[in-house]
């Protein structure tokens, strides 16, 4: 028997970088929500869809007003 562990690489976290800013994904999150709530029925489905559209620009609209906070 070996030494335990031996072979194994060591883990590696994936360090990427957005190539766009939150407020602009979520932006464009709602704005595909509000899309697919445009394409069905109204009911249950629908509202979810306009609630979480709601939510992400309510997030945009917060994370825009933090960014710009002086901290000090």
């Amino acid at each position: 028997m070996g030494k335990a562990g031996a072979g194994v690489l060591p883990m590696v976290i994936p360090r990427n970088r957005q190539r766009t800013s939150l407020e602009d994904r979520l932006l464009e999150f709602a704005k595909e929500a509000r899309t697919a709530a445009a394409l069905v029925v109204p009911g249950r489905e629908q509202d979810e869809l306009l609630r979480k559209a709601r939510k992400a620009e309510m997030l945009a609209s917060a994370t825009d007003r933090l960014t710009l906070a002086d901290p000090y």
